[in-house]
């Protein structure tokens, strides 16, 4: 019986193994002997085997053999890991410790990073196509130069970093990592950016993992970012009097916008935001009037803060209207337009956008964690609406994926504004709870515990 499966000449075969190479990695100054010696393979293999009618096969010479097993195992070779040197250390150190004048790591392929004076980092892993760079303390600044396939991760503290081809400057200090984009593109991940976050050219990000607030803004606004961003006083409703602080649990109390009695009391949308549809109006939402009224569906928010286009999605919910987009957004694309105003430091409308989320799509998982985000927004203003919020998410989320941090947060607020005693049951709470939680420490100093 005929072989049915096609037979192919020497030169083909050669060609193959050498894109077999060329998949496998760049290659080396070392190897060009072997590609020489390619080109003479095939010209001895014409010499050896001249052209005669078609056959369904070919045969090699026995002695040319060893030749093209070589140049299988040279095409199959694993690509070779880059080179790289570091300023002032020994050529097998891959750790740095910068002194006065800094330390510059710089690689085979043209990509150096730069250490700042007092850094401290090292070089974790090399492969042909990058390598993983941890920053332990300070600064650096990164230039990887673009080339296909390019695989570069940099790590600052808890975050991580995923580069191709782009220029930044990256630091870890006290809990807080700032990233500065020169150009390209970055996508970053972490404690508060679990999901990702892309980050462009002329951007900065500044994650504190104590306060727990991430911001992105352009850099000709960056310089906002050195104090942390509070609650806008601009926003509705706002007065130039000082906001007295009212505990959600005492009696015949009346809380502010923060608080869930307020939500409930100010804002009734109908979750499918009928044509015609009524709502009480309060800070959170107005209905509209009449299906012309509604704004239309709003471009992809999820889409925009993919791509850290966070302004893009503020201006496009702008100019819809912002209260009737948010009455009549789906909850992906509310929760989505929550996330671009925080990340853009906009927390008066993201508490607008949260309360509605909770009003319109109550029990969903994006409103439990609404009453987290909300109570981070109300910490620097309201304590008392802040430990509200919290109790409000560990009550619909007791074993949710923020539940440890609520807690530990509403025990540091607790602490803050009433004192150690007021703090000594959430503490003891907290130890029970989480052992070995993030705020563990500060739990075993409120009850006085080693």
């Amino acid at each position: 019986m005929a072989d049915p499966r096609p037979r192919v000449s020497p030169e083909v075969a050669l060609r193959r193994l050498a894109g077999l190479a060329r998949d496998a990695g760049a290659v080396e100054r070392t190897d060009r002997a072997l590609v020489r010696g390619r080109a003479r393979l095939i010209e001895e293999i014409e010499r050896v085997a001249p052209p005669r009618a078609p056959r369904r096969g070919w045969v090699i010479p026995a002695a040319l053999a060893p030749l093209l097993v070589i140049v299988g195992l040279w095409a199959l070779r694993p690509a070779a890991r880059l080179d790289y040197r570091i300023d002032g250390a020994a050529p097998a150190d891959s750790y740095v410790g910068a002194g006065e004048s800094g330390a510059t790591a710089r690689f085979s392929e043209g990509t150096t990073v730069r250490f700042a004076p007092g850094a401290r980092g090292r070089v974790a892993a090399v492969t042909a196509r990058g390598a993983q760079i941890h920053i332990e303390h300070g600064a650096a600044h990164f230039r990887v130069v673009h080339l296909p396939g390019a695989e570069w991760i940099a790590e600052a503290g808890p975050f991580t970093v995923t580069v191709t081809g782009t220029e930044f400057d990256l630091s870890w200090q006290d809990e807080r990592m700032d990233l500065t984009m020169q150009s390209g593109s970055v996508a970053v991940r972490g404690p508060l950016a679990e999901g990702g976050i892309a980050v462009q050219g002329g951007q900065r990000l500044v994650a504190d993992v104590v306060r727990g607030e991430l911001t992105i803004a352009d850099q000709k606004t960056a310089a906002d970012l050195r104090a942390p961003a509070g609650d806008d006083p601009r926003e509705a409703g706002a007065t130039d009097e000082p906001e007295a602080e009212v505990d959600p649990g005492a009696p015949g109390a009346k809380a502010d916008v923060d608080t869930k009695a307020d939500v409930d009391a100010k804002v009734d949308v109908d979750a499918k935001a009928r044509p015609g549809a009524t709502a009480r109006r309060g800070a959170g939402a107005v209905a509209p009037r009449s299906g012309q009224d509604r704004a239309p569906a709003p471009q992809s928010y999820r889409a925009r803060v993919a791509r850290g286009d966070f302004a893009g999605a503020i201006a496009d919910a702008e100019s819809r209207g912002i209260d009737a987009t948010i009455a009549a957004s789906p909850l992906s694309e509310l929760a989505a337009l929550a996330d671009a105003a925080r990340y853009a430091g906009r927390n008066d409308l993201a508490k607008r956008v949260l309360v509605v989320e909770r009003a319109r799509f109550p029990g969903s998982p994006e409103a439990r964690s609404a009453a987290f985000l909300l109570g981070r927004m109300a910490e620097p203003s309201s304590p008392a609406a802040a430990i509200g919020w919290y109790d409000q998410y560990l009550s619909e989320s007791p074993a949710g994926s923020l539940a440890a941090e609520a807690l530990g947060r509403k025990m540091v607020v607790v602490r803050a504004s009433r004192g150690d005693a007021a703090a000594r049951p959430v503490a003891e709470e907290y130890l029970a709870r989480y052992p070995g939680g993030a705020f563990a420490a500060a739990a075993a100093e409120i009850l006085g515990r080693p």
